[in-house]
């Protein structure tokens, strides 16, 4: 079958749905993405059939812009899909899927009564999930794979690292030894509960190993003035994607650099919000990695470099 996934959220939403696509290829089915500005590039493209972007509007307005929602549309059509796996939420991602003869996506029960029957409407086949914090025990992972139930072979999601790294780069692991770690830096460390002196102290710590710095383009002057070290950016995700794969070790809060370094085989130290830590780190850890999981607020002042140290040295 032709299988379009529709995923117009960010990177790390895109990441968690790497082992669905490599069960989807493992199972002989040809697949396509639908995402946006914000993920496109994310997936390899020998691992596709197509990529069909939309150009976000930007927040806090909803939707895409008519142009790239009118080529998407275009394009979909153009190859033709058997059935359409959506996993995003917006009502655009069910337009696009709409002439698809098999449509799934999910449902959150009752919650949203009159936004469920809408949504089942859309549907050929509905798939329950539950949202609130600590109201389930599966990863985000397995709740997306059972979009494929009945596509795809196995009844759990693929963990084998050199399959997942198919899906995102196609290339062979490369050489981890004497390579830096990979701080992923920016907005969401504050965000998160972690102060500007405590993540200065973590990339003090990790000088003396070899640290690459890095951040998104939107954030790269304000984080570099705030660390006071060089942060570098990347111009599209398969660089950036290369960086993390290229590093011995990936720091970072809970962002789509933890999501993409777990189906690449890098270790992560992963740092969450204080609130909702067991259900989050169990939803959201990174999936086939080795990991270490960090409250944020274990991380204070000029001690948060050696907590990040220790918690390397585990690896």
């Amino acid at each position: 079958m032709r299988v379009l996934l529709v995923r117009l959220d960010g990177v790390g939403d895109a990441a968690v749905c790497t082992p669905l696509i490599a069960a989807l290829r493992a199972a002989g089915h040809v697949v396509g993405a639908a995402l946006t500005t914000r993920n496109a590039g994310i997936f390899n493209p020998h691992a596709i059939v197509a990529e069909h972007v939309l150009e976000r509007i930007p927040w806090p307005a909803h939707g895409s812009t008519p142009d790239s929602s009118a080529r998407a549309a275009q394009t979909i059509a153009a190859q033709r899909y058997d059935a359409a796996l959506i996993a995003s939420e917006e009502p655009e991602a069910y337009a696009l899927a709409r002439a698809i003869p098999v449509r799934v996506g999910f449902t959150t029960g009752w919650t949203r009564p009159f936004k469920n029957l809408w949504v089942r409407r859309q549907l050929t086949r509905a798939v329950s999930r539950l949202q609130r914090p600590g109201a389930g025990e599966e990863h985000e992972v397995e709740v997306l794979y059972r979009l494929g139930s009945g596509l795809v072979a196995a009844s759990r999601p693929p963990d084998d690292v050199p399959v997942l790294r198919g899906v995102l780069t196609g290339a062979a692991a490369p050489s981890r030894r004497d390579a830096p770690v990979v701080v992923q830096a920016g907005g969401k460390w504050a965000a998160s509960g972690v102060a500007g002196d405590a993540l200065r102290a973590i990339v003090a710590s990790l000088e003396p190993r070899g640290v690459r710095v890095v951040a998104a383009p939107h954030e790269r002057e304000a984080t570099a003035a705030e660390l006071g070290v060089a942060v570098e950016s990347f111009a599209g995700l398969p660089e950036w994607i290369a960086a993390l794969d290229a590093s011995a070790a990936v720091v970072t809060t809970d962002t789509g650099a933890a999501h993409v370094a777990g189906m690449l085989g890098v270790p992560v130290v992963d740092v969450f919000p204080d609130r909702d830590f067991a259900a989050q780190t169990r939803r959201w850890r990174p999936w086939a990695s080795p990991s270490r999981l960090v409250r944020a607020s274990a991380l204070r002042g000029g001690a948060a470099g050696a907590i990040i140290e220790a918690e390397l040295n585990a690896f």
